[in-house]
């Protein structure tokens, strides 16, 4: 059985690992949202009879909504990762302190 020093030990560099991943996967959406910026069809690719038929404009309406929806996932992402460290550090403050208030009253 592990003592409850190891258990918040591992329980600490799980939340910090964690959000090393949600930061990653966040690294992966923006890099996503950069590749749809770029995607750019217009009548030249699509066809003269598909721009007047307002497919571009529907295009560019989907790739907005896209980079848009993409952007939304980067800052869930970055701020469930800025969450698990702030719950990290805060458990690890609290832990610190309780161990300075028993030092001190022994």
């Amino acid at each position: 059985m592990s003592s409850p020093e190891s258990q918040l030990t591992a329980s600490l560099a799980a939340m910090r690992h964690d959000a090393v991943e949600w930061r990653d996967m966040a690294a992966a959406f923006r890099s996503a949202g950069q590749v749809a910026e770029r995607l750019d069809l217009g009548e030249l690719q699509l066809s003269f009879i598909a721009d007047k038929l307002g497919m571009v404009e529907l295009y560019r309406s989907v790739q907005d909504r896209m980079i848009a929806l993409i952007g939304e996932a980067v800052q869930s992402h970055e701020l469930m990762a800025a969450s698990l460290e702030t719950a990290a550090d805060g458990y690890a403050a609290d832990d610190a302190a309780a161990l300075h208030r028993m030092q001190g009253t022994q």
